[in-house]
């Protein structure tokens, strides 16, 4: 080995404060490799997981080869069910805080989960180094090679100079992710982008016109009397992932559960409010017949009415000192809490307003007459769309 590999640690270090911290992390493990590559050292595949928050994922791992594409991986929850947390290597670094080094030659098949794949790719030497955060939480590097020598004796040293900021680097990259998923997921795409930018101080909002959404599930404070906390929760869950999909995958931010209900926005944007509006009514039509396709399967009944209105809503924070609350206010938003209360007393899964009707011309609706609602000074008409 020609190279000093202390020094070269060092070199790698410094690249990676200054200038690795602002690469995709795929492109970031990318020059990693190759720098490696390029002091001498025998790698051959490296491997960086880290354990995010979200409803849904645990991990995210991100693996790069020679002459490969970075592969970026999520995994969830239902895999660590599986057991495959339990046969995993990183299970032993994670509680143990100190690297753990194999040679596949000599380490039986049911050893570890990964060792036959490692071992049938042609690796002889897997070593797992962890990456301790500052708030105690410890992620993984793995580094493959397929030398049969493994890796050189001063390894460890240039491990030592290049692993603290690698740690740093991983740590921010994970902390920014895990802001932005854990506010997508409480507010909603749109609001955490602006919170994240900033939006934070109480009263700043924005005036914008949107397509209103509420749904409110039918028959639910009964319902709720009379089951037990678990059930109900597992009620509200089955329904919000009939009504949550639909919402999001046309482009809508849900805002709120507000108990049993849903509020969600569909703004105008740069394509007008006919394309919202449109947006709105196949994302509402799209969960009814998912509730409709829900209890054909045996699953259990679950019905729900949903209003939808058009106007100009007020967008930000609202609250009070350093509790605030991100959500939509105005007066066209209570109008669609109205509609909502009259799809419940008319039986009627679907109602728009008037105004909503207007900008959706390809549609056909019938009326359900005028009607008074509590805390406007005038009826409203509302309607329903026909089948299509």
């Amino acid at each position: 080995m020609t190279t000093d590999l202390v020094a070269a640690g060092r070199s790698l270090a410094l690249w990676l404060v200054d200038e690795g911290r602002w690469l995709d992390p795929a492109v970031l493990m990318e020059g990693l490799g190759y720098r490696m590559m390029s002091f001498g050292l025998p790698i051959h595949r490296l491997t960086v997981s880290l354990r995010v928050l979200s409803p849904t994922v645990l991990a995210v791992g991100a693996t790069w080869k020679p002459g490969e594409p970075t592969e970026i991986a999520t995994y969830d929850y239902a895999e660590r069910d599986t057991g495959m947390y339990e046969r995993s290597p990183y299970k032993v670094v994670h509680e143990t805080g100190k690297p753990l080094t194999i040679a596949l030659d000599e380490t039986p098949d049911d050893r570890f989960g990964i060792v036959p794949e490692l071992k049938a790719a042609g690796y002889r030497h897997y070593c797992v180094h962890p990456l301790r955060f500052s708030d105690g939480v410890v992620n993984a590097l793995t580094i493959s090679t397929r030398d049969e020598a493994g890796f050189p004796p001063d390894f460890e040293a240039f491990l030592a100079e290049m692993l603290p900021a690698f740690t740093n680097v991983m740590e921010v990259f994970t902390y920014h992710r895990v802001l932005k998923g854990l506010l997508t997921a409480y507010v909603g795409a749109g609001p955490a982008g602006q919170i994240i930018s900033g939006t934070t101080h109480r009263g700043e909002v924005t005036r914008m016109h949107a397509a209103v959404l509420f749904v409110d599930l039918r028959g639910f404070t009964a319902l709720s009397v009379t089951m037990p906390p678990e059930d109900t929760a597992d009620l509200l869950n089955s329904y919000y992932d009939l009504v949550v999909p639909a919402m999001t995958d046309k482009g809508g931010d849900i805002l709120k559960f507000i108990g049993d209900g849903v509020l969600a926005i569909f703004a105008d944007g740069d394509e007008g409010p006919g394309a919202a509006c449109v947006r709105a009514l196949s994302a509402a039509e799209a969960a009814l017949a998912a509730a409709t396709a829900h209890v054909a399967g045996d699953g259990p009944p679950i019905h729900f009415g949903v209003a939808l209105h058009h106007g100009e809503v007020a967008y930000g924070n609202v609250g009070s000192g350093e509790r605030l609350d991100f959500t939509v206010v105005g007066r066209d938003v209570n109008i669609a809490a109205r509609i909502s209360a009259l799809c419940s007393s008319l039986g009627r899964p679907l109602l728009v307003s008037a105004g909503f009707k207007a900008l959706v011309d390809e549609r056909t609706f019938s009326t359900c007459g005028w009607h008074d609602v509590r805390g406007l000074s005038d009826p409203i008409e509302v309607f329903e769309p026909a089948p299509q």
